[in-house]
């Protein structure tokens, strides 16, 4: 089934196809809610995570999508939700997929006219066509382990040969409110609080056929929850400068990039 995005409201480029999906568990569900894409896009609107995006993380991610971009070359978006890095790889690349398993999630995406999106699982269900680069970012942290490596699995299948895989962890098991949140997993394992180490994510990637290539750790100020907005918002790339400069080791750092290339 074909869908314009128009057809959701508002203007929104490209296009949404829509396949029919076995049923969703774990993790796939966690974004199916009703008004689930307003609330993740209303987290890059102010205080810490918007100051992040805008300042750290999108300029690092622009410049790893230019080095691999081209008008020639394919990336797919995989759990691409409303759009945040298929619209960045949408000015580098000539075509640009992004699939998601949570249509609540597309209906908010605003995408430019390149890029066609599909509600697809694609652990289960491939695509006929396969890329030169994939991007996967915020998933790969709260997926379970099995999820983890079926996306990794599917991922590989959708890459050409020696296609690249750019991904990011975004709470680093070392850092300040890594270990805080590994702690508070101890005293109340109720509540999960997911956090990985590089080293664990590459153990993972390694096991499931791809190279790393290189890391990028970013985001040193730790991040106080909801507290402080604005202050964390004038904070996060001036403290980001200074630890740079500094050399402070990455693994102080909360978040990270991986760039890795199919074995």
């Amino acid at each position: 089934m074909l869908l314009a995005f128009c057809g959701f409201g508002g203007h929104r480029g490209g296009s949404l196809l829509n396949r029919d999906m076995p049923p969703c568990s774990g993790y796939r569900l966690s974004h199916q809610a009703a008004g689930a894409g307003c609330h993740y896009d209303k987290t890059f609107e102010a205080g810490y995570s918007a100051a992040l995006w805008q300042k750290i993380e999108r300029p690092l991610i622009e410049g790893q999508l230019r080095s691999l971009g081209g008008r020639d070359r394919a990336v797919l978006d995989f759990a691409c939700g409303t759009g945040r890095i298929t619209r960045l790889a949408a000015m580098f690349f000539g075509t640009v997929v992004g699939v998601d398993v949570s249509e609540t999630m597309l209906m908010y995406a605003s995408v430019p006219e390149n890029v066609t999106l599909y509600c697809i699982d694609i652990t289960k269900l491939s695509l006929a066509e396969t890329f030169d680069v994939v991007t996967a970012f915020r998933f790969f942290l709260n997926a379970e382990d099995s999820l983890r490596r079926e996306a990794l699995r599917a991922i590989h299948r959708h890459l050409h040969a020696q296609g690249v895989l750019v991904c990011n962890i975004h709470l680093n098991a070392t850092s300040p409110i890594g270990v805080i949140s590994r702690v508070l997993d101890w005293a109340r394992p109720s509540t999960p609080r997911n956090t990985l180490t590089l080293g664990q994510f590459s153990k993972v990637l390694n096991e499931e056929g791809f190279e790393i290539l290189s890391t990028r750790s970013y985001g040193y100020l730790p991040r106080p929850g909801r507290f402080f907005p604005r202050l964390c918002q004038l904070l996060v790339e001036p403290f980001e400068t200074v630890c740079r400069t500094l050399k402070v080791p990455g693994w102080l750092a909360e978040n990270f990039i991986v760039v890795s290339r199919k074995r």
